[in-house]
């Protein structure tokens, strides 16, 4: 029979992972509805992320009561402590999704002038650094950790590609200021996104190993420096 902090740890957990779903999802449609600019999909992406917020407030609010309440210690503190601070990060990566849908509509009115690659590429690798971050903070597998390395140092390749082809765009063509900023700023938001998975993985690795350990530094220095 599992013991009333079993139960309320496995609730945080659900909805930690309800968190992370819409997210995740928030920040996909979010790159979709600039890709597109569509309105529509930015006001669905605006309603989700009004949830994400309403439930990390939940999370925090669940957290501080089952520690005063249950008095958790050594690995389920650190578990309790550690959803927490997900729902902070996942938090983050929501809004996220709400400028770029903000982005989405200010653009409107625009018209790409170049093939959308890179930014659809760096936001399939923030989703699934997020994915395998999450699997691993609430499954335990760290199988795939040492793949997010790899990820990192691929999407800061492509974000600096990305940004030396607007250089290029902006030397030979007019009346693209505008549109270049926002896949500038658009693109940051990915790699921002992936930065807050990175935090999560650093952080499903502390709770199932006990141990802090500092991702990123595989492959630091074999990606160019970009200007970011």
């Amino acid at each position: 029979m599992r013991s009333q902090l079993e139960f309320y740890m496995e609730e945080i957990r659900g909805r930690v992972y309800r968190m992370y779903e819409l997210a995740g999802h928030a920040f996909m449609r979010s790159i979709e509805a600039f890709k597109e600019l569509n309105p529509e999909i930015s006001h669905e992406v605006q309603k989700i992320s009004d949830e994400i917020e309403e439930l990390g407030i939940k999370i925090e609010d669940n957290v501080f009561e089952t520690i005063v309440r249950r008095q958790p210690v050594a690995s389920d503190l650190r578990a309790l402590a550690s959803y927490n601070f997900v729902s902070l990060h996942l938090y983050r990566i929501g809004r996220y999704a709400y400028k770029v849908a903000h982005i989405a509509e200010l653009a409107k009115d625009l018209k790409h002038y170049k093939e959308l690659e890179s930014i659809p590429l760096m936001a399939k690798l923030a989703k699934k650094t997020l994915d395998i971050a999450i699997k691993a903070l609430l499954e335990g597998d760290l199988s795939e950790i040492d793949k997010l390395e790899e990820m990192e140092a691929q999407s800061d390749k492509e974000t600096v590609a990305m940004f030396e082809e607007i250089i290029g765009f902006l030397k030979k063509m007019s009346g693209i200021t505008s549109m270049s900023m926002y896949y500038i700023i658009v693109g940051r938001y990915c790699e921002r996104a992936a930065d807050h998975a990175f935090s999560i993985a650093e952080r499903a690795i502390y709770v199932h190993t006990g141990k802090r350990r500092k991702l990123g530094l595989a492959y630091k220095g074999q990606a160019d420096e970009g200007p970011h």
